[in-house]
């Protein structure tokens, strides 16, 4: 991994909705800052929603009213919903306004301390097994990603309590990777499908778990590689359903595109910046 620079620097403010890039950003011990502050919990469900149940969401633009600030409560989102219509997490009708989008009734909501465990607690279909199936695209249960790498936290939580991540802070892919895609897959492996949170320009190499490695003034450590599911394939800002390549990614790449990452020293990461193992 030695030698690498940051290609791309991405920044998510509502789990879910479409990202935001950026020139740079400070990396707190919660992954960048503001990445995933707010997320949309589904109403019937009674738990957290995301794109996966919910696709309409990856055309939700959101921007921050203001920068968010370490320490601070989240800032207000602007929600840049289709037709034209904005609405902002101030508003008395944001809810309103998500429930008529998504055709489902939901609220949004910033994140809450992790001893609210009910406001992340998962909610498992009765039939567990096909849900994990639909999930990932895959014929049958035994052909199911291995998720042990993951934290035990996802079994009870929709997220990690405290936070809007499914499993670790950071997720990080590379152009190597996506280049090889898009040469299986032609015009379908776009960067935002895969929503990483730093592009790396070079190869990848499983040999990087549980590595430590400095980008830019931030420490991280490599925790797994990151298990695909059916978002990867939804269409999203424009982008055509891609069934195609989920497919490849499960045949081809063995269910795994990127890198998910821990925070082991805060600091600035920018486009350009080197990244170097430990």
């Amino acid at each position: 991994m030695s030698g690498l620079t940051v290609q791309q620097v991405w920044r998510y403010p509502v789990k879910s909705m479409a990202g935001e890039r950026l020139d740079g950003c400070d990396i707190t011990v919660d992954g960048l800052l503001g990445d995933r502050w707010w997320a949309v919990r589904d109403e019937e469900r009674g738990c957290i929603a995301d794109a996966r149940r919910l696709p309409a969401l990856l055309d939700v633009r959101a921007l921050y009213v203001r920068p968010p600030e370490t320490g601070r409560p989240a800032p207000a989102v602007e929600l840049r919903l289709s037709g034209g219509r904005s609405v902002s997490s101030d508003d008395a009708d944001v809810h309103g306004a998500l429930t008529e989008h998504l055709g489902r009734k939901t609220s949004l909501w910033p994140r809450l301390p992790a001893e609210r465990q009910e406001h992340y607690a998962r909610v498992w279909p009765e039939d567990a097994e096909r849900y994990l199936v639909e999930l990932f695209g895959v014929k049958d249960v035994t052909e199911v990603p291995d998720l042990s790498g993951l934290p035990p936290d996802i079994v009870q939580y929709q997220t990690i309590p405290g936070t809007y991540f499914d499993a670790y802070p950071l997720h990080l892919i590379t152009s190597g990777a996506l280049e090889a895609l898009e040469r299986a897959v032609p015009a379908q492996a776009d960067v935002r499908r895969f929503r990483p949170n730093l592009v790396l320009d070079g190869p990848a190499d499983p040999g990087w778990v549980g590595r430590s490695v400095r980008v830019g003034s931030a420490v991280l450590r490599v925790e797994t590689t990151c298990p695909r599911c059916v978002m990867i394939s939804l269409p999203q800002q424009g982008l055509p359903t891609a069934r195609e390549l989920l497919r490849t990614v499960h045949r081809e790449f063995g269910h795994d595109v990127g890198f998910y990452a821990s925070v082991e020293r805060p600091g600035r990461v920018s486009a350009g910046d080197r990244l170097d193992v430990v």
